[in-house]
C-alpha cells in the first residue's frame, strides 16, 4: 500500500512514555488512533485513514486486516478507546531540545503553545529567522534587524535595518545653519529659516533694478539681513533719484516705441487694405463668371427638358391612339363572336324543339290508334 500523507490524515504522532498497545494503534498509519472507528469485524481505524482508503478504492472500504468489505452502516465511533488514548502519558515533542515536560496527550497542544523549547519563526514579517520560544522576545527586541524602533528626532516608527538611511534624510534632524549664524535648525525648517529669519542670509537691495550698487557689498559682508534695513532707510533719497531717472528713461523708451509701433501699424494697415481690394476684385470677377456660366447651363437644360417633354407627349398620344383602335377592333371582334355563338345556340335550341314536337305527334298518333282499338 502507498505511504499515507500524515499532514492530511493519520493518527497521533507523539512520544508516548509507555509502549503503545496494539488496540490503540491504527493498522493503516501505525500511529495512535485519532477519532477511532470500529468495524463489524471488530477492528479499529483512524477516521481519516478510513476515509482515505475509501477514496482510493473508488468508494469501497476494505478492512486492512481481514480484507472484508465494510458498509458505512456497520461502522461507528469508538468514544471509549478515544478517551483512553487521550489520557496516555506523553513527552513534549521538544524533549530533544531540552524540554522535560510530560503529561496526558489531551493537553499536549496546550503545552506546545507555551513551550519555551518550541521552534518558532520571528513574528516580524520580513524576518525569516527560526528560534526557540524562550529566545523569541529578546531576538525581536534587541537582535532582529527588522524590529520596529522610534526615531529620536521625528518620533516616527521605522525598521531598524533602515535606521541609518532614515537618519541621513530625517526631516527632524537638527543641523547647523549653512550660513553659520550659530543656530541649529531641523532639516525640514532649514529652507524657511534661511529665507525668513537667518541674520547671515545675503539679501540684495530691492532697488537693484534702478541702479543701486548694494549688491557689491553683499558678497563681502555678513549679516546682510539687518544691514539691509539700515541701507534701505539711509539711502531712500538716492533710491528716489534713481527711480525718477529710471522712469524718465523708461518714458522716453515707451514714447519711441509707441511712435515706431504707430508707423509700423499704419504701414501694415495700408498693405492689408491693398491686399483686401485685390481679393475683392478677383472675387467679383469670379462671381460674375460663375453666374454667366450658370445662366447658360440653365437655358440649355430648360430647352433639353422642353424637347424631352414634347417627345414624351407625342409618343403618349400616338400610343394612346393605337391602343384605342386596337381596343375598338377587339370589342368588335368579341361582339361578332358572341353574336355568332348566340345564333348558333338559338338554332340548336330550335332543332331541339322541332325534334320534341315530332316526338309528341308520334306519341299522339300512337295514343289515337291505341284508343280506337
Amino acid at each position: 500500500m502507498e505511504s499515507l500523507n500524515e499532514k492530511n490524515f493519520g493518527g497521533y504522532d507523539a512520544y508516548f512514555i509507555s509502549e503503545l498497545l496494539d488496540e490503540h494503534e491504527c493498522p493503516v498509519c501505525k500511529m495512535a488512533l485519532r477519532k477511532p472507528i470500529q468495524t463489524k469485524c471488530g477492528h479499529r481505524l483512524c477516521l481519516s485513514c478510513a476515509d482515505e482508503m475509501r477514496k482510493r478504492n473508488k468508494g469501497v472500504l476494505i478492512c486492512p486486516l481481514d480484507n472484508s468489505i465494510l458498509d458505512s452502516s456497520e461502522i461507528f465511533s469508538d468514544a471509549a478507546i478515544e478517551r483512553v488514548i487521550m489520557q496516555l502519558k506523553v513527552k513534549c515533542s521538544n524533549f530533544s531540545s531540552g524540554c522535560e515536560w510530560t503529561g496526558e496527550l489531551k493537553i499536549l497542544n496546550k503545552h506546545l503553545g507555551s513551550c519555551e523549547y518550541q521552534t518558532l519563526k520571528c513574528l516580524n514579517i520580513l524576518c525569516s529567522t527560526s528560534l526557540l520560544h524562550k529566545n523569541l522576545k529578546e531576538h525581536m527586541e534587541k537582535h532582529c534587524v527588522y524590529r520596529s524602533v522610534t526615531c529620536q528626532n521625528c518620533k516616527q516608527k521605522i525598521i531598524f535595518r533602515e535606521k541609518q538611511i532614515h537618519e541621513e534624510n530625517c526631516e527632524g534632524l537638527p543641523l547647523c545653519c549653512v550660513n553659520q549664524c550659530g543656530m541649529k535648525i531641523m532639516r525640514k525648517e532649514m529652507s524657511s529659516h534661511i529665507t525668513d529669519s537667518c541674520a547671515n542670509t545675503i539679501i540684495p537691495c530691492q532697488y537693484l533694478n534702478i541702479g543701486c550698487k548694494f549688491k557689491d557689498i553683499c558678497y563681502i559682508k555678513k549679516g546682510m539681513r539687518k544691514e539691509h534695513e539700515t541701507h534701505a532707510n539711509s539711502s531712500m533719497q538716492n533710491h528716489l533719484s534713481m527711480a525718477i531717472s529710471k522712469l524718465d528713461a523708461l518714458e522716453n523708451k515707451i514714447t519711441l516705441t509707441v511712435d515706431t509701433l504707430e508707423n509700423k501699424i499704419a504701414s501694415k494697415v495700408n498693405a492689408l487694405e491693398n491686399k483686401i481690394m485685390l481679393r475683392v476684385d478677383a472675387l467679383e470677377n469670379k462671381i460674375i463668371s460663375k453666374v454667366e456660366s450658370l445662366e447658360t447651363k440653365t437655358v440649355s437644360k430648360a430647352v433639353a427638358l422642353e424637347n424631352k417633354i414634347t417627345s414624351k407627349v407625342e409618343s403618349f398620344e400616338n400610343k394612346n391612339a393605337s391602343e384605342v383602335v386596337a381596343l375598338e377592333n377587339k370589342i368588335t371582334s368579341t361582339m361578332d363572336a358572341l353574336k355568332n355563338e348566340l345564333i348558333s345556340k338559338v338554332d340548336a335550341q330550335k332543332d331541339k324543339i322541332m325534334l320534341h314536337e315530332k316526338n309528341l305527334e308520334i306519341i299522339k298518333a300512337f295514343l289515337a290508334v291505341k284508343t280506337s282499338l
